[in-house]
């Protein structure tokens, strides 16, 4: 008996799938991100500069033709020349298009695949300016490169996934709310992948401390000029 319900198994289930699409609302219906990807550049965030960064030829390779791309890199004004000077902040804003899984992905995979060494997954919130607070996952890494005066740099990531009306840092979070919108509601929403990230050495004079507070202090500041608080779900 056992080994005949199994047989049937997949003819049953791919039943339930065919039957179960007549009652799911189907729609066009292309929801766009709360995050937009209007960064402030040069000295419109105040405490930083900020430049545009292209994407690379890479990046549109692999990706669905219609993910979009918005990036940019930050560097704290120095108000005296001797002041301690740090690594520049990148920002990345990575939008999926109507195909989730070739639109965005997890660095935890995209990392390693770049040479990066010993990942390190954890969770932080962030307080930010104007009193939100958001959980980001965080990932620590290192490089290694051939320069013997410096043998390795020291990589800090901070992401999270932004949708049309919530936000999550949890990649599996992410596709469950995504597969509910679109098989319960009929509505493809575009998420909008935001990951703020430097680097540090010791040879460089910088702890991992410093580039940590650098980063926080960036998406502290950030994120509210780029968050359309309205759409968030309470």
């Amino acid at each position: 008996m056992l080994r005949w319900l199994l047989a049937l198994l997949p003819a049953l289930l791919m039943g339930a799938i065919v039957g179960y699409s007549w009652v799911v609302p189907v729609s066009n219906e292309f929801l766009e991100s709360c995050v937009s990807p209007e960064l402030p550049l040069e000295d419109s965030l105040p405490g930083w500069w900020g430049v545009k960064v292209q994407e690379s030829e890479q990046e549109r390779t692999i990706l669905a033709v219609d993910t979009l791309f918005s990036k940019g890199r930050y560097e704290r004004v120095r108000r005296v020349d001797w002041e301690k000077k740090y690594p520049a902040v990148e920002v990345s804003l990575v939008y999926s298009g109507n195909d989730l899984n070739n639109s965005i992905h997890r660095p935890e995979r995209c990392l390693p695949a770049q040479g990066h060494l010993q990942l390190r997954f954890s969770t932080k919130d962030v307080t930010l300016e104007n009193g939100k607070t958001l959980t980001f996952s965080r990932l620590s890494t290192y490089l290694p490169i051939k320069n013997e005066k410096v043998p390795r740099l020291h990589f800090i990531h901070y992401y999270v996934f932004f949708g049309h009306d919530s936000v999550t840092h949890s990649h599996y979070e992410r596709t469950i709310k995504d597969m509910a919108s679109r098989v319960f509601l009929g509505r493809v929403q575009r998420w909008g992948y935001f990951q703020v990230g430097s680097y540090w050495a010791p040879e460089i004079g910088v702890t991992e401390e410093e580039a940590d507070k650098q980063i926080c202090e960036l998406i502290q500041r950030l994120s509210p000029r780029i968050i359309d608080w309205s759409m968030l779900a309470e």
